[in-house]
């Protein structure tokens, strides 16, 4: 098979003004002079720092959204990062479309023809956009081998199925109602960026979208240099120290806003219950149970879908980040959290970083609730405690007890309690009487009141800069 098909071939725009240019929503408009509607002109841009004052900055940034939201064409915001949490089904399917497309890779002769006809995940409704999808996707695997040669297969492999995850869910976004060659779809993204979003940025500019991405306080090219190759920058040299929230001026594209049925009294009162909370005292067992909405229970998952295990977790920042045993996820391939009073499993594949001695791992979700605050004062012998978790899959059991000693194992310091722990407890949290957490609850022996907590000063040291502190 000969494959006559001609991908889009996208010619980079050179822009001094484009928070200006990229209102611009089709390609005959731009460049009518082009004989070829295979040719098309788009906007990447980093638009870096600031030139005006931090008000008339957010109103700039109001206004476009607020006419990108308008346009006729696809818009996609992102304020958060790209997503993270998928389904189980998502993810089992993107990993045998990778292993087949990695099976292409393996061939003796890599051909055209059979790229493409390989399936690599969501179809676009267009023969044109649909191969330059998949040519894409092949130059942006590429890029990643040059730049992660100590990379193994397995990791490889993640990076692939994200990217795929993400083609399947905003690519249909994109193009699934307006796949005409003509249009041009636009992109914003806001903030700190990890270099696998900027690969997929990257790529949905090879599909021909207008791609600006807005940081105020730092380019991204100190860390990713090829980003020169394949976007401009208009670069101001005054730099905000601090972020700057996103003004929420338009309904986000990716996800409604959701409105409080609270009323005011209420609203009142949650705040007094919550300021009162978090006055220095000692606390109720009663008070000490709401603590139980910052811990998750995480179910762990293998090949095939396959329950492997399970464990709990503990929110220690308000954008999805949670802590929990190392132990409970080194096994795993993707892992479902499930908050108290919520009936969603959210899924996440990504380890953000562990540390085997200290039995810690950080996870991230798509979802948010209230962290919990963490205290690093040493722990006396005899302290009273309380640990919550999901033993045997009992979700959020609350159990108290005091500080029974301190021990060290490999020169790792752990923390002796009599608060019962049970299989499904490890990566839970353990809590002062003061509401504050002291510890991560990590294992516990049969037949014997004798449980371990990974000591506060261990957590602190591995991931203290997300925590809220006392």
């Amino acid at each position: 098979m000969i494959v006559n098909m001609k991908p889009l071939k996208t010619i980079l725009m050179e822009t001094n003004n484009p928070l200006e240019d990229i209102k611009c929503v089709s390609n005959t408009k731009r460049n009518p002079s082009s004989k070829s509607s295979l040719k098309k002109s788009v906007i990447f841009c980093r638009y870096i720092g600031m030139k005006d004052t931090e008000i008339d900055y957010l109103n700039k940034l109001k206004n476009i959204d607020k006419y990108l939201e308008s346009i006729e064409g696809n818009y996609l915001k992102f304020t958060n990062g790209l997503g993270k949490d998928f389904d189980i089904n998502e993810i089992e399917n993107m990993k045998l479309v990778m292993d087949n497309y990695i099976n292409f890779e393996n061939q003796k002769q890599v051909s055209p023809s059979a790229l493409f006809k390989l399936n690599i995940g969501y179809e676009i409704n267009n023969e044109c956009l649909e191969w330059t999808k998949k040519l894409a996707f092949k130059e942006i695997l590429k890029l990643y081998d040059a730049n992660n040669k100590n990379s193994n297969k397995t990791i490889r492999k993640n990076f692939g199925v994200k990217m795929l995850l993400w083609m399947n869910k905003y690519l249909k976004q994109l193009f699934g109602n307006n796949s005409h060659l003509d249009a041009i779809h636009k992109i914003l993204f806001y903030g700190d960026i990890k270099k696998h979003e900027l690969y997929f940025l990257m790529l949905l500019s090879k599909l021909g979208c207008d791609i600006l991405y807005i940081n105020p306080k730092e380019d991204i090219e100190y860390q990713f240099p090829e980003v020169i190759d394949y976007s401009n920058v208009i670069k101001y040299k005054k730099m905000h120290d601090v972020e700057i929230q996103f003004p929420r001026v338009a309904i986000n594209s990716e996800r409604p806003l959701i409105h409080s049925k609270k009323t005011l009294s209420q609203t009142v009162e949650t705040k007094e219950i919550e300021k009162d909370f978090h006055k220095d005292c000692e606390k109720s067992y009663e008070e000490l149970a709401t603590l139980a909405k910052s811990v998750v229970m995480i179910n762990v998952y293998g090949e095939n879908r396959k329950f492997i295990g399970g464990g709990s977790g503990v929110v220690i920042s308000d954008n999805g980040f949670i802590i929990t045993n190392f132990h409970v996820v080194n096994k795993g391939l993707f892992f479902g959290v499930v908050f108290e009073n919520d009936n969603n499993e959210y899924m996440t594949y990504n380890i953000v970083k562990y540390h085997p001695d200290y039995d810690l791992a950080l996870i991230k979700v798509d979802n948010t609730t209230k962290p919990v605050i963490l205290n690093e004062k040493h722990l006396v012998r005899g302290q009273k405690v309380i640990a919550i978790g999901s033993p045997l899959g009992l979700f959020n059991t609350i159990s108290d007890g005091i500080v029974s000693g301190f021990r060290e194992f490999d020169r790792v310091k752990t923390v002796q309690i009599t608060a019962p722990i049970s299989p499904g407890s490890s990566g839970g949290a353990l809590f002062d009487m003061y509401g504050k957490l002291v510890g991560i609850t990590t294992s516990g022996f049969d037949a014997q009141n004798i449980n371990l907590a990974v000591p506060a000063q261990c957590v602190n040291q591995f991931a203290g800069n997300i925590f809220k502190k006392t």
